[in-house]
Protein backbone atom coordinates (compact mmCIF):
# COMPACT_ATOMS: atom_id res chain seq x y z
CA UNK A 1 0.00 0.00 0.00
CA UNK A 2 3.35 2.17 -0.38
CA UNK A 3 1.83 3.17 -3.93
CA UNK A 4 -1.31 3.81 -2.39
CA UNK A 5 0.38 5.95 0.34
CA UNK A 6 1.90 8.29 -2.48
CA UNK A 7 -1.32 8.64 -4.31
CA UNK A 8 -3.21 10.11 -1.74
CA UNK A 9 -0.46 12.26 -0.82
CA UNK A 10 -0.89 14.64 -3.88
CA UNK A 11 -3.68 15.86 -6.01
CA UNK A 12 -4.11 15.74 -9.77
CA UNK A 13 -3.73 19.73 -10.65
CA UNK A 14 -4.92 20.89 -14.24
CA UNK A 15 -4.11 24.31 -15.20
CA UNK A 16 -4.36 27.15 -18.23
CA UNK A 17 -8.31 26.24 -18.72
CA UNK A 18 -11.58 25.61 -17.33
CA UNK A 19 -14.79 23.40 -17.83
CA UNK A 20 -16.94 24.51 -19.74
CA UNK A 21 -20.43 25.93 -18.07
CA UNK A 22 -17.92 27.63 -15.46
CA UNK A 23 -17.78 30.63 -17.27
CA UNK A 24 -22.32 31.30 -17.11
CA UNK A 25 -22.57 33.43 -14.08
CA UNK A 26 -20.62 35.55 -11.89
CA UNK A 27 -18.91 35.39 -8.57
CA UNK A 28 -18.67 38.59 -6.59
CA UNK A 29 -16.27 39.58 -3.32
CA UNK A 30 -16.38 42.02 -0.99
CA UNK A 31 -13.72 44.57 -0.79
CA UNK A 32 -13.43 46.73 2.31
CA UNK A 33 -12.78 50.64 1.82
CA UNK A 34 -9.11 51.79 1.95
CA UNK A 35 -7.98 48.02 1.68
CA UNK A 36 -4.57 47.41 0.06
CA UNK A 37 -4.22 47.21 -3.45
CA UNK A 38 -5.45 43.13 -4.72
CA UNK A 39 -2.13 41.37 -5.66
CA UNK A 40 -3.94 38.18 -6.78
CA UNK A 41 -8.04 37.95 -7.95
CA UNK A 42 -8.43 34.06 -8.59
CA UNK A 43 -11.54 32.43 -10.35
CA UNK A 44 -10.69 28.67 -9.89
CA UNK A 45 -12.94 25.24 -10.41
CA UNK A 46 -13.29 22.56 -7.37
CA UNK A 47 -13.73 19.05 -9.90
CA UNK A 48 -13.81 15.59 -8.73
CA UNK A 49 -11.93 13.80 -11.76
CA UNK A 50 -13.42 10.47 -10.61
CA UNK A 51 -16.95 11.13 -11.12
CA UNK A 52 -16.70 13.69 -13.45
CA UNK A 53 -18.67 16.71 -12.18
CA UNK A 54 -17.84 19.73 -10.09
CA UNK A 55 -17.18 19.63 -6.61
CA UNK A 56 -19.91 21.20 -4.38
CA UNK A 57 -18.78 22.79 -1.40
CA UNK A 58 -15.16 22.54 -1.49
CA UNK A 59 -13.67 24.60 1.45
CA UNK A 60 -10.45 26.57 -0.30
CA UNK A 61 -7.68 28.36 1.41
CA UNK A 62 -4.81 30.60 -0.37
CA UNK A 63 -1.80 30.62 1.15
CA UNK A 64 0.08 32.15 2.40
CA UNK A 65 -2.84 34.79 3.93
CA UNK A 66 -5.23 32.15 4.68
CA UNK A 67 -8.53 33.68 2.38
CA UNK A 68 -10.80 31.16 1.92
CA UNK A 69 -13.74 30.31 -0.13
CA UNK A 70 -16.38 27.46 -0.68
CA UNK A 71 -17.15 26.32 -4.03
CA UNK A 72 -20.68 26.44 -5.91
CA UNK A 73 -22.99 24.05 -7.28
CA UNK A 74 -20.77 23.89 -10.00
CA UNK A 75 -17.50 23.52 -8.08
CA UNK A 76 -16.61 27.50 -8.68
CA UNK A 77 -14.79 29.84 -6.50
CA UNK A 78 -13.41 33.39 -5.57
CA UNK A 79 -10.64 34.41 -3.77
CA UNK A 80 -9.31 38.80 -3.81
CA UNK A 81 -6.14 38.46 -2.13
CA UNK A 82 -4.27 41.46 -0.96
CA UNK A 83 -0.95 39.07 -0.87
CA UNK A 84 0.35 36.86 -3.59
CA UNK A 85 -1.08 33.83 -2.97
CA UNK A 86 1.27 30.62 -3.88
CA UNK A 87 -0.66 28.15 -3.11
CA UNK A 88 -4.28 27.09 -2.84
CA UNK A 89 -5.09 24.10 -0.65
CA UNK A 90 -8.57 22.77 -1.12
CA UNK A 91 -11.00 20.73 1.55
CA UNK A 92 -13.67 18.28 0.99
CA UNK A 93 -15.00 15.57 2.44
CA UNK A 94 -15.73 13.11 -0.07
CA UNK A 95 -11.95 13.39 -1.07
CA UNK A 96 -11.75 12.91 2.62
CA UNK A 97 -13.41 10.20 2.94
CA UNK A 98 -11.92 8.65 -0.44
CA UNK A 99 -8.02 9.18 1.88
CA UNK A 100 -7.18 11.41 -1.05
CA UNK A 101 -6.57 13.93 1.82
CA UNK A 102 -5.98 17.91 1.10
CA UNK A 103 -6.10 18.44 -2.87
CA UNK A 104 -3.57 21.65 -3.59
CA UNK A 105 -2.86 23.41 -7.03
CA UNK A 106 0.47 25.74 -6.92
CA UNK A 107 1.36 28.83 -8.32
CA UNK A 108 2.99 28.22 -12.11
CA UNK A 109 6.60 28.36 -11.93
CA UNK A 110 6.30 31.59 -14.48
CA UNK A 111 4.92 33.29 -11.09
CA UNK A 112 2.75 35.18 -13.85
CA UNK A 113 -0.93 35.33 -12.36
CA UNK A 114 -3.25 32.36 -11.79
CA UNK A 115 -4.87 30.97 -15.11
CA UNK A 116 -7.96 29.56 -13.85
CA UNK A 117 -6.40 26.87 -12.00
CA UNK A 118 -8.52 23.80 -11.01
CA UNK A 119 -8.02 22.02 -7.85
CA UNK A 120 -8.90 18.22 -8.59
CA UNK A 121 -8.85 14.72 -7.56
CA UNK A 122 -7.16 12.24 -9.15
CA UNK A 123 -8.36 11.22 -12.50
CA UNK A 124 -9.29 6.75 -12.24
CA UNK A 125 -6.59 6.50 -14.76
CA UNK A 126 -4.26 7.37 -12.39
CA UNK A 127 -5.39 5.81 -9.16
CA UNK A 128 -5.37 2.30 -11.65
CA UNK A 129 -1.35 3.44 -12.53
CA UNK A 130 -0.89 3.80 -8.69
CA UNK A 131 -2.51 1.03 -7.18
CA UNK A 132 -3.19 -1.33 -10.03
CA UNK A 133 -0.30 -1.62 -12.00
CA UNK A 134 1.05 -3.92 -14.10
CA UNK A 135 -2.45 -5.10 -14.85
CA UNK A 136 -4.64 -3.44 -17.55
CA UNK A 137 -7.64 -1.36 -16.93
CA UNK A 138 -10.50 -3.04 -19.07
CA UNK A 139 -12.82 -0.74 -20.55
CA UNK A 140 -16.15 -3.31 -20.23
CA UNK A 141 -17.69 -1.55 -17.76
CA UNK A 142 -15.49 -3.80 -15.05
CA UNK A 143 -12.79 -1.05 -14.59
CA UNK A 144 -13.40 0.47 -10.72
CA UNK A 145 -11.39 -0.40 -7.72
CA UNK A 146 -12.83 -1.12 -4.41
CA UNK A 147 -10.26 -0.57 -1.53
CA UNK A 148 -10.22 -0.34 2.46
CA UNK A 149 -8.36 -1.30 5.53
CA UNK A 150 -9.45 -4.07 8.15
CA UNK A 151 -9.10 -3.41 11.69
CA UNK A 152 -9.86 -6.02 14.42
CA UNK A 153 -12.71 -6.04 17.17
CA UNK A 154 -10.56 -3.47 19.51
CA UNK A 155 -10.85 -0.87 16.83
CA UNK A 156 -7.42 -0.17 16.34
CA UNK A 157 -5.41 -3.67 15.58
CA UNK A 158 -4.78 -3.38 12.23
CA UNK A 159 -5.27 -7.35 10.49
CA UNK A 160 -2.77 -8.64 8.03
CA UNK A 161 -3.21 -12.33 5.80
CA UNK A 162 -7.44 -11.58 5.61
CA UNK A 163 -9.01 -13.12 2.79
CA UNK A 164 -11.07 -10.79 0.91
CA UNK A 165 -13.87 -11.50 -1.14
CA UNK A 166 -16.24 -8.82 -3.72
CA UNK A 167 -19.29 -10.24 -5.29
CA UNK A 168 -21.72 -8.20 -7.60
CA UNK A 169 -24.81 -9.23 -10.12
CA UNK A 170 -22.98 -8.92 -13.77
CA UNK A 171 -25.09 -6.95 -16.14
CA UNK A 172 -24.81 -7.61 -19.41
CA UNK A 173 -27.86 -5.87 -20.96
CA UNK A 174 -31.61 -4.66 -19.64
CA UNK A 175 -32.80 -7.18 -21.37
CA UNK A 176 -30.47 -10.07 -19.62
CA UNK A 177 -32.83 -11.29 -16.89
CA UNK A 178 -30.95 -13.97 -15.89
CA UNK A 179 -28.62 -13.96 -12.47
CA UNK A 180 -25.18 -13.79 -12.75
CA UNK A 181 -22.42 -13.13 -10.04
CA UNK A 182 -19.23 -12.35 -10.78
CA UNK A 183 -16.20 -12.66 -7.71
CA UNK A 184 -13.01 -11.41 -6.89
CA UNK A 185 -10.69 -12.21 -4.38
CA UNK A 186 -7.75 -10.50 -2.13
CA UNK A 187 -5.59 -9.91 1.13
CA UNK A 188 -5.39 -8.02 3.56
CA UNK A 189 -1.19 -6.10 3.32
CA UNK A 190 0.90 -6.32 5.96
CA UNK A 191 -0.66 -3.12 7.14
CA UNK A 192 -4.18 -4.58 6.85
CA UNK A 193 -4.77 -2.52 3.70
CA UNK A 194 -6.49 -4.06 1.13
CA UNK A 195 -7.11 -3.26 -2.87
CA UNK A 196 -9.62 -4.60 -5.11
CA UNK A 197 -9.05 -3.81 -9.05
CA UNK A 198 -11.46 -4.90 -11.99
CA UNK A 199 -14.87 -4.42 -9.79
CA UNK A 200 -17.63 -3.52 -12.09
CA UNK A 201 -18.36 0.03 -12.28
CA UNK A 202 -20.88 2.35 -10.48
CA UNK A 203 -23.10 -0.87 -9.36
CA UNK A 204 -23.55 -2.38 -5.84
CA UNK A 205 -21.46 -5.18 -4.57
CA UNK A 206 -21.06 -6.87 -1.38
CA UNK A 207 -17.33 -7.27 0.52
CA UNK A 208 -16.48 -10.01 3.10
CA UNK A 209 -13.43 -10.76 5.32
CA UNK A 210 -12.11 -13.95 7.31
CA UNK A 211 -9.52 -16.28 8.07
CA UNK A 212 -9.08 -18.71 10.65
CA UNK A 213 -9.43 -16.55 13.29
CA UNK A 214 -11.15 -13.52 12.19
CA UNK A 215 -14.38 -12.83 10.06
CA UNK A 216 -17.08 -10.17 8.60
CA UNK A 217 -20.32 -10.51 7.54
CA UNK A 218 -21.47 -9.20 3.88
CA UNK A 219 -21.08 -5.42 3.80
CA UNK A 220 -22.79 -3.51 0.73
CA UNK A 221 -20.01 -1.71 -1.32
CA UNK A 222 -23.11 0.89 -2.34
CA UNK A 223 -23.41 2.59 -5.82
CA UNK A 224 -21.81 5.44 -6.78
CA UNK A 225 -20.96 7.72 -10.08
CA UNK A 226 -17.28 6.86 -8.86
CA UNK A 227 -15.48 4.06 -10.30
CA UNK A 228 -13.28 4.45 -7.02
CA UNK A 229 -14.89 3.33 -4.06
CA UNK A 230 -13.61 2.76 -0.10
CA UNK A 231 -15.42 0.46 2.64
CA UNK A 232 -13.18 -0.21 5.48
CA UNK A 233 -14.25 -3.19 7.78
CA UNK A 234 -13.94 -4.24 11.18
CA UNK A 235 -13.22 -8.36 11.63
CA UNK A 236 -14.01 -9.80 14.93
CA UNK A 237 -12.16 -12.73 16.55
CA UNK A 238 -14.33 -16.33 16.02
CA UNK A 239 -14.11 -17.38 19.68
CA UNK A 240 -12.85 -15.70 23.17
CA UNK A 241 -13.04 -12.75 24.34
CA UNK A 242 -14.12 -9.77 22.18
CA UNK A 243 -16.07 -12.44 19.57
CA UNK A 244 -19.57 -10.76 21.13
CA UNK A 245 -20.92 -7.84 21.73
CA UNK A 246 -24.29 -5.43 22.70
CA UNK A 247 -26.03 -3.21 20.10
CA UNK A 248 -28.31 -0.78 20.83
CA UNK A 249 -30.42 1.47 19.34
CA UNK A 250 -33.47 3.58 18.25
CA UNK A 251 -35.72 3.42 15.29
CA UNK A 252 -37.17 6.69 14.35
CA UNK A 253 -39.48 7.80 11.30
CA UNK A 254 -38.07 10.88 8.95
CA UNK A 255 -39.10 13.08 10.75
CA UNK A 256 -37.10 12.27 13.94
CA UNK A 257 -40.83 10.53 15.60
CA UNK A 258 -40.06 7.24 17.28
CA UNK A 259 -41.42 3.80 15.45
CA UNK A 260 -42.73 1.04 17.89
CA UNK A 261 -42.98 -2.30 16.37
CA UNK A 262 -40.06 -2.20 13.98
CA UNK A 263 -38.83 -5.27 12.93
CA UNK A 264 -34.70 -4.80 13.57
CA UNK A 265 -32.16 -7.80 12.18
CA UNK A 266 -28.31 -7.95 12.04
CA UNK A 267 -26.76 -10.04 9.04
CA UNK A 268 -24.94 -13.00 10.09
CA UNK A 269 -27.18 -13.21 13.80
CA UNK A 270 -30.22 -15.60 13.89
CA UNK A 271 -31.72 -13.86 16.26
CA UNK A 272 -34.30 -10.15 15.61
CA UNK A 273 -35.93 -7.78 17.71
CA UNK A 274 -38.91 -5.84 17.57
CA UNK A 275 -39.05 -2.08 18.67
CA UNK A 276 -40.43 -1.12 22.02
CA UNK A 277 -42.78 1.58 22.43
CA UNK A 278 -40.51 4.22 22.79
CA UNK A 279 -38.74 3.09 19.82
CA UNK A 280 -35.50 1.33 21.44
CA UNK A 281 -34.51 -2.09 21.06
CA UNK A 282 -31.38 -4.36 22.29
CA UNK A 283 -29.53 -7.40 20.80
CA UNK A 284 -27.08 -9.21 22.57
CA UNK A 285 -24.35 -12.28 21.97
CA UNK A 286 -23.90 -10.21 18.57
CA UNK A 287 -20.65 -11.28 16.49
CA UNK A 288 -18.20 -8.28 16.74
CA UNK A 289 -17.14 -7.48 13.03
CA UNK A 290 -18.79 -5.49 10.31
CA UNK A 291 -22.12 -6.99 9.07
CA UNK A 292 -25.64 -4.62 7.98
CA UNK A 293 -28.13 -3.89 10.42
CA UNK A 294 -32.00 -3.55 8.72
CA UNK A 295 -35.39 -2.32 9.84
CA UNK A 296 -38.63 -2.98 8.96
CA UNK A 297 -42.31 -2.62 9.37
CA UNK A 298 -45.28 -2.58 7.30
CA UNK A 299 -46.01 0.56 5.96
CA UNK A 300 -42.91 1.70 6.18
CA UNK A 301 -39.44 1.31 3.23
CA UNK A 302 -37.01 -1.19 4.56
CA UNK A 303 -33.49 0.24 5.48
CA UNK A 304 -29.98 -1.00 5.82
CA UNK A 305 -26.87 0.15 6.60
CA UNK A 306 -23.42 -1.01 7.68
CA UNK A 307 -22.73 -1.65 11.41
CA UNK A 308 -19.12 -2.22 13.01
CA UNK A 309 -19.22 -3.85 15.88
CA UNK A 310 -16.21 -3.92 18.41
CA UNK A 311 -15.55 -5.61 21.61
CA UNK A 312 -16.97 -2.68 23.37
CA UNK A 313 -20.37 -3.12 21.38
CA UNK A 314 -22.52 -0.10 20.14
CA UNK A 315 -25.00 1.01 23.12
CA UNK A 316 -26.98 3.48 20.23
CA UNK A 317 -27.50 3.28 16.27
CA UNK A 318 -30.10 5.16 15.14
CA UNK A 319 -31.95 3.75 12.16
CA UNK A 320 -34.38 5.59 10.12
CA UNK A 321 -37.16 4.10 8.12
CA UNK A 322 -39.52 5.83 5.80
CA UNK A 323 -43.15 6.02 5.58
CA UNK A 324 -44.35 4.32 2.49
CA UNK A 325 -46.68 6.60 0.48
CA UNK A 326 -49.33 4.70 -2.02
CA UNK A 327 -51.12 6.65 -4.17
CA UNK A 328 -54.57 5.44 -5.72
CA UNK A 329 -55.87 6.25 -9.06
CA UNK A 330 -59.51 7.97 -8.76
CA UNK A 331 -62.46 5.99 -10.30
CA UNK A 332 -64.13 8.08 -12.40
CA UNK A 333 -61.97 8.90 -15.60
CA UNK A 334 -62.84 10.73 -18.39
CA UNK A 335 -60.39 9.52 -20.65
CA UNK A 336 -57.87 6.47 -21.01
CA UNK A 337 -53.97 7.15 -22.61
CA UNK A 338 -52.08 3.70 -23.45
CA UNK A 339 -48.82 4.06 -22.96
CA UNK A 340 -46.35 3.94 -25.80
CA UNK A 341 -43.73 1.38 -25.94
CA UNK A 342 -41.28 3.82 -25.44
CA UNK A 343 -42.81 5.34 -22.46
CA UNK A 344 -43.56 2.03 -20.85
CA UNK A 345 -39.73 0.86 -21.33
CA UNK A 346 -38.22 3.88 -19.97
CA UNK A 347 -40.52 3.06 -16.55
CA UNK A 348 -39.20 -0.35 -16.46
CA UNK A 349 -35.64 0.82 -16.94
CA UNK A 350 -36.23 3.46 -14.18
CA UNK A 351 -37.29 1.01 -11.63
CA UNK A 352 -34.54 -1.96 -12.71
CA UNK A 353 -32.05 0.89 -11.65
CA UNK A 354 -29.38 0.00 -14.04
CA UNK A 355 -28.30 3.18 -15.48
CA UNK A 356 -28.17 6.86 -14.18
CA UNK A 357 -31.35 8.82 -15.18
CA UNK A 358 -31.88 12.87 -14.91
CA UNK A 359 -35.69 14.11 -15.11
CA UNK A 360 -37.22 17.34 -16.25
CA UNK A 361 -36.56 18.48 -12.75
CA UNK A 362 -32.74 17.66 -12.94
CA UNK A 363 -32.89 20.18 -15.94
CA UNK A 364 -34.60 22.81 -14.15
CA UNK A 365 -31.62 23.44 -12.00
CA UNK A 366 -29.49 24.89 -15.28
CA UNK A 367 -30.07 27.52 -17.71
CA UNK A 368 -28.73 25.31 -20.97
CA UNK A 369 -28.95 21.58 -21.53
CA UNK A 370 -25.36 21.35 -22.50
CA UNK A 371 -24.62 22.91 -18.83
CA UNK A 372 -26.66 20.27 -17.05
CA UNK A 373 -25.52 17.30 -19.46
CA UNK A 374 -21.71 18.75 -19.00
CA UNK A 375 -22.54 18.02 -14.98
CA UNK A 376 -23.59 14.82 -15.39
CA UNK A 377 -21.55 11.87 -14.10
CA UNK A 378 -19.70 9.97 -16.60
CA UNK A 379 -20.09 12.59 -19.65
CA UNK A 380 -18.50 15.64 -20.65
CA UNK A 381 -19.74 17.72 -23.61
CA UNK A 382 -17.09 19.43 -26.56
CA UNK A 383 -18.41 22.96 -28.22
CA UNK A 384 -18.65 23.41 -31.84
CA UNK A 385 -18.01 26.10 -33.75
CA UNK A 386 -21.13 27.59 -32.62
CA UNK A 387 -21.21 27.91 -28.86
CA UNK A 388 -25.26 26.06 -28.90
CA UNK A 389 -23.53 23.17 -30.79
CA UNK A 390 -21.86 20.27 -29.22
CA UNK A 391 -21.53 16.54 -29.01
CA UNK A 392 -21.36 14.08 -25.69
CA UNK A 393 -17.96 12.20 -24.58
CA UNK A 394 -17.90 9.64 -22.30
CA UNK A 395 -15.13 7.98 -20.30
CA UNK A 396 -11.67 8.17 -21.63
CA UNK A 397 -13.05 10.88 -23.98
CA UNK A 398 -14.61 8.52 -26.14
CA UNK A 399 -17.73 9.66 -28.37
CA UNK A 400 -20.86 8.90 -26.90
CA UNK A 401 -24.03 7.48 -28.74
CA UNK A 402 -26.61 9.54 -28.89
CA UNK A 403 -30.39 8.38 -29.41
CA UNK A 404 -33.41 10.82 -29.26
CA UNK A 405 -36.82 9.74 -29.27
CA UNK A 406 -35.66 6.04 -29.99
CA UNK A 407 -33.79 7.75 -32.86
CA UNK A 408 -30.22 7.56 -33.24
CA UNK A 409 -28.41 10.72 -33.96
CA UNK A 410 -24.93 11.13 -35.87
CA UNK A 411 -22.10 12.57 -33.56
CA UNK A 412 -21.96 15.50 -35.26
CA UNK A 413 -21.86 19.24 -33.63
CA UNK A 414 -25.47 20.25 -35.55
CA UNK A 415 -26.99 17.16 -33.97
CA UNK A 416 -30.57 16.81 -32.25
CA UNK A 417 -28.99 18.42 -29.16
CA UNK A 418 -28.73 22.06 -30.02
CA UNK A 419 -32.19 22.07 -31.15
CA UNK A 420 -34.06 20.50 -28.01
CA UNK A 421 -35.55 22.83 -25.70
CA UNK A 422 -34.57 22.13 -22.32
CA UNK A 423 -37.52 22.88 -20.75
CA UNK A 424 -39.55 19.35 -23.21
CA UNK A 425 -37.17 17.04 -22.04
CA UNK A 426 -38.75 14.56 -19.90
CA UNK A 427 -35.69 11.72 -18.91
CA UNK A 428 -32.16 11.25 -20.01
CA UNK A 429 -30.33 8.10 -19.61
CA UNK A 430 -26.97 7.10 -19.64
CA UNK A 431 -25.01 3.79 -19.34
CA UNK A 432 -21.40 4.31 -19.14
CA UNK A 433 -20.85 1.95 -21.40
CA UNK A 434 -22.18 0.15 -24.51
CA UNK A 435 -23.02 -3.43 -22.92
CA UNK A 436 -24.86 -1.88 -19.63
CA UNK A 437 -27.21 -0.14 -22.47
CA UNK A 438 -30.66 -1.53 -23.60
CA UNK A 439 -30.17 -4.18 -25.89
CA UNK A 440 -32.23 -2.20 -28.34
CA UNK A 441 -29.68 0.69 -28.32
CA UNK A 442 -26.35 -1.42 -28.87
CA UNK A 443 -24.38 -0.80 -31.26
CA UNK A 444 -21.61 -3.79 -32.62
CA UNK A 445 -18.15 -1.88 -32.15
CA UNK A 446 -19.64 0.76 -30.10
CA UNK A 447 -17.62 0.68 -26.81
CA UNK A 448 -18.62 4.34 -25.21
CA UNK A 449 -21.00 5.59 -22.93
CA UNK A 450 -24.90 5.22 -24.46
CA UNK A 451 -27.11 8.62 -24.24
CA UNK A 452 -30.76 8.18 -24.54
CA UNK A 453 -32.83 11.21 -24.73
CA UNK A 454 -36.55 11.43 -24.42
CA UNK A 455 -38.44 14.59 -25.29
CA UNK A 456 -42.03 15.05 -22.89
CA UNK A 457 -43.87 15.19 -26.23
CA UNK A 458 -43.13 11.79 -27.19
CA UNK A 459 -43.37 10.34 -23.80
CA UNK A 460 -46.74 11.81 -23.49
CA UNK A 461 -47.82 11.02 -27.11
CA UNK A 462 -51.19 9.30 -26.80
CA UNK A 463 -51.42 5.92 -28.69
Amino acid sequence: MKRFNSLVARAVVATGFIIAGVQGGTLAAQVRPGAPPVADTIRGLAYDSLSWQPLRGALVTAEPGGLTAVSDSLGRFLIVSPVPVKRLVAFHDQADRLGLGDLIATRPDSGLTWARPIVATPSIVTVWQRLCAPARRIGNGNGGIVFGTTVAADGSTRVAGLGLVLQWESVRSIADTSKRLESITTRSDSLGNFVFCGVQDFGPAAVVASSSQWRSDNVLVEADPSSLRRVDLVVGPREGAGAFATVGGYVYDDNGVIVPGATVSIGGFAGEIQSGPNGRFTLQNVPTGSRMIAARKVGYLSTSQQLDITDKGIPRVELRITKATVTLNTVETRETRIMTRDARELDERRVSNKGRFLDSTYFRGYVETRQALDAAPGLRTQVGRSPSDFILRGRGDCVATLWVNGVREPMTFDNMLARVDKDNIAAVEIYPSENMAPTRFQTPGNTCAVVLLWTKTHINARR
